[in-house]
This record gives structure tokens, C-alpha cells and sequence, in this order.
């Protein structure tokens, strides 16, 4: 029971982070508060592992895979606070979400991973590329800017292949507190650059807005904390469940907080992308 308290909090925190936190730190950028958050969770982190010196032992595929890891989780992040800033919270993140679905095509497709495509995979790439099309069909159809969509389905790209090295890294020996605490080292170090290429600054927009991020950034350490200790508990597919609340959590809280009316194409296109995540969670 503790266990499924953990990944609970864990991803409850994960949904107020991206359905709150981003978008109501208003005068700083996505990348900017990103960027602040990661380097909260990296000096707690080097406070509480750094001296016991986790990082001995590691071989060359590891570290590589590591690096790997941080590189894609920082641009993963990068893209998608950015979208969550140009769009409605919904949006960004039901398309940060298709993640799961890209999974499956990379697995089935990237030599290195070469798994064979089941019909449940065929079906799930099918409704979430149907529900893709449903939720971006309004900004192609009108005048709106369709930047949003570049930025969200970018992060989606990044996110499956975090999903894909985080996997190889926890089943080659590397502990998760090493994982996650290299996730926030690249993002402290690689989001500045990313912000210059797009024009933006990590400065903190209002001295009001550092409370809020500082607490973000020790909310998201906890997070951490939380979850590797629960995933250690809870079945695979039952934190796969669990990570719902996430992203439900998200839209809610964004919907609720900015006012964001959820459209007919949002239900039908979200229903169809996190039904086809779950479709796999579940049959896979």
C-alpha cells in the first residue's frame, strides 16, 4: 500500500508542475522555470548522494546511456514548457502524451530495440494518431498559430526516446537516484542553450516568482524520491495506471485555474490518445 501512496504523490506532483507551476510562473519563461527547477533538485541531490559517490562502478555503455538520457530528457522538457506556455495546458499535454504511442513505433522499428508489432500496437498507433489529428485539426484550420503543435509533438519525440533509455538504464545496474539525478544536471546545463536558440531568458521574471519555483524545484526532487521508492514496490503496469493522474491531473488543474474550456475535439482527442496508452498498458 505504501508503495502505490508513493508513486501517487509522486505523479500528483508531476501534474500540478506541469497543469500549475509553468504556466502561472507568467513573467518567466518555460525554459526559464525549468531550468530553476532542475537546479533546485540538483543541489539537494548532490547534498544527499553526491558524497557517497554513487557513480563508481559505472562502465562506458552505462555512462553513455546516461548521457543519452539527460540529453533527450533536457530537450523533451525544453519543448514542452515552451508549448505549455504558447497554449492551452490540454494541448500541450495530450500531445506530450503521444509519447507513449512513438514508443511502439520506435521498438518495433529502431534495430536496437527490434520488437514485433502485436495488433494491440497496430490498434494503439492507430486511435492515437486519430486522436493527434482531432485535438490539432482546429489550429490548422483557423488563423491561430501553430507553433504550439511543432513544440508539443518535438517534446513527444524527445519524451519516447526518455522513455526508451530510461528503460536500458534501469536494466543495466543503474540505480534510479543516479538516473534522476543526471536527468536534472542536463536539464540545469542544456536549457540555458536552449533558451538562447529560441530566443528566450532564464531570467526570473518577478522576485515573487522565485518562492514558487524554488518550492517547484523541491517538490520535484521529492518526486523523484517518491517515485523510485514506490516503482521499486508497485508493478510495472499499476504505476503505468497510476501515471494518469499526471496527466488528467494536468488538464484538470489547467482547465480549472486558467479558465480552459475543454472543446468537443479535446475530449474525443484525448479519450482516443490516453485510451490508446492505456490499450497498451494494459494487453501489451
Amino acid at each position: 500500500m505504501i508503495g502505490y501512496l508513493e508513486v501517487l504523490g509522486a505523479v500528483s506532483i508531476w501534474a500540478i508542475i506541469n497543469g500549475l507551476v509553468i504556466k502561472g510562473v507568467k513573467k518567466t519563461s518555460g525554459v526559464g522555470v525549468g531550468t530553476w527547477m532542475s537546479l533546485v533538485g540538483v543541489a539537494i541531490f548532490s547534498v544527499m548522494f553526491l558524497a557517497k559517490n554513487p557513480f563508481v562502478g559505472l562502465n562506458q555503455y552505462q555512462v553513455t546511456m546516461l548521457v543519452l538520457l539527460g540529453l533527450v530528457s533536457a530537450l523533451n522538457n525544453s519543448l514542452f514548457y515552451t508549448a505549455l506556455k504558447m497554449t492551452y495546458v490540454y494541448n500541450a499535454a495530450l500531445l506530450h502524451y503521444f509519447a507513449s504511442i512513438l514508443v511502439i513505433i520506435l521498438i518495433a522499428f529502431v534495430p536496437m530495440f527490434h520488437e514485433t508489432l502485436t495488433p494491440v500496437d497496430i490498434v494503439a498507433v492507430l486511435l492515437g494518431f486519430a486522436g493527434l489529428v482531432i485535438i490539432t485539426r482546429p489550429s490548422w484550420q483557423n488563423n491561430s498559430s501553430k507553433k504550439w503543435i511543432y513544440f508539443a509533438l518535438g517534446s513527444a519525440c524527445f519524451y519516447s526516446l526518455e522513455m526508451v533509455f530510461g528503460r536500458i538504464v534501469s536494466t543495466h545496474g543503474v540505480a534510479p537516484n543516479i538516473s534522476a539525478f543526471v536527468k536534472l544536471l542536463a536539464q540545469a546545463a542544456i536549457m540555458p542553450v536552449v533558451a538562447v536558440i529560441l530566443g528566450q531568458s532564464i531570467t526570473i521574471g518577478e522576485k515573487k516568482e522565485r518562492f514558487m519555483i524554488v518550492i517547484a524545484g523541491v517538490l520535484l526532487f521529492l518526486s523523484f524520491i517518491l517515485y523510485f521508492s514506490g516503482v521499486q514496490i508497485v508493478p510495472v503496469k499499476h504505476s503505468a495506471v497510476l501515471g494518469y493522474v499526471d496527466r488528467i491531473g494536468a488538464i484538470l488543474l489547467g482547465a480549472y485555474f486558467f479558465k480552459e474550456k475543454l472543446t468537443k475535439n479535446v475530449w474525443i482527442g484525448g479519450t482516443l490518445i490516453l485510451g490508446a496508452s492505456l490499450l497498451v498498458v494494459l494487453f501489451r
